[in-house]
C-alpha cells in the first residue's frame, strides 16, 4: 500500500526593501548593484536628500522593482520650510530624530507634517516615479499622533501599499499575534515585518516555518554599519529549508 506523500511546506513570500535610497552616493550605488544581482526588488526614496535626483534618474533601468517613499521628519532639511514645523526642527532648521514627540499632538504641527509628506510624494511623482508604497525614516509613520496624517496622505495620493508594524524585535524576539493596524480600509501590507538580520537570527538555521507566509524585510545597504549587503549578495534565501519567493511591493 502506497503511503501518501507529506504535504509540501508553504511557500514564504518576501519583500526585501532597501531603505534610504538617495541619502548618499554610496547607498545609491550599493542598492542598484544589489538590484542588478537580483538580490533586491524594492527600495524607498528619501525625497529631501541631496542625492535623490541621481537615484531617480536610474529608476527607469529597473522596471521589475518597486520604489516607495521613505516619509521623513527626522533627517535633513524639510522641503516645505513651513513655520509650523519649527517645534520638530533643530536650531539649524533641520529635521532631527531627537525631536520632541509631544509636539506631534499639536494640530498645527500635524498639518505641517501632512504638507511636508505630501510634498515628498509630489516631488517623486513630478520626477516621474511611479510610487509603489509608503514607509518612513525611523518608523515615524507608526507614531500614534501621525496616524490621521498618514491616513489623509494615503487617501489624497491614492497610495494603498504600506509598511506594517514590527512583529519580531531584535531585543525581545517574537511578538505574537501579528498586529498590523491599517490606516484605512483599502491599505495593503505584508503579514509581518522585521529587519533582515532579525529574520535570519530566528529562521535562518531553523526548521520551523516563520508563521506568516508574507513578510517585508528591511535592509540598509551602503549604510555606515551595513551588515546586509554581504548577506544579500550570497542569495541567503536559497539556503532556507522552506521555499521562498522574492516579491516587490508592486506584487502586493
Amino acid at each position: 500500500m502506497a503511503h501518501p506523500l507529506p504535504p509540501s511546506p508553504p511557500r514564504v513570500s518576501l519583500i526585501i526593501n532597501a531603505d534610504d535610497l538617495g541619502i548618499f552616493p554610496e547607498v545609491n550605488e550599493r542598492i542598484f548593484q544589489l538590484m542588478d544581482q537580483g538580490a533586491l526588488k524594492s527600495a524607498s526614496l528619501l525625497m529631501n536628500s541631496a542625492w535623490v535626483e541621481a537615484a531617480v534618474a536610474k529608476i527607469p533601468d529597473y522596471p521589475h522593482c518597486s520604489f516607495g517613499i521613505h516619509l521623513n521628519i527626522t533627517y535633513g532639511l524639510p522641503l516645505t520650510r513651513h513655520p509650523d514645523l519649527q517645534p520638530i526642527l533643530d536650531p539649524q532648521g533641520c529635521f532631527s530624530e531627537h525631536f520632541n514627540r509631544q509636539a506631534l499632538t499639536l494640530p498645527a504641527v500635524q498639518e505641517a507634517v501632512y504638507r511636508e509628506w505630501s510634498a515628498q510624494v509630489a516631488k517623486a511623482r513630478a520626477l516621474g516615479v511611479s510610487v509603489s508604497h509608503l514607509d518612513s525614516h525611523h518608523h515615524v509613520h507608526r507614531l500614534a499622533p501621525l496616524f490621521p496624517v498618514l491616513t489623509r496622505l494615503q487617501q489624497h495620493h491614492d497610495l494603498k501599499r504600506l509598511r506594517g508594524s514590527w512583529c519580531i524585535f531584535p531585543e525581545s524576539g517574537a511578538s505574537y499575534p501579528y498586529d498590523h493596524p491599517h490606516a484605512w480600509h483599502a491599505t495593503r501590507t505584508t503579514r509581518a515585518f522585521t529587519a533582515l538580520q532579525t529574520f535570519l537570527q530566528h529562521f535562518g538555521d531553523s526548521h520551523t516555518l516563520p508563521g506568516p507566509t508574507l513578510w517585508e524585510l528591511m535592509t540598509h545597504p551602503g549604510s555606515p554599519h551595513d551588515g546586509d549587503t554581504e548577506v544579500l549578495q550570497r542569495h541567503w534565501w536559497e539556503q532556507l529549508v522552506f521555499p521562498v519567493e522574492i516579491l516587490s511591493f508592486n506584487d502586493l
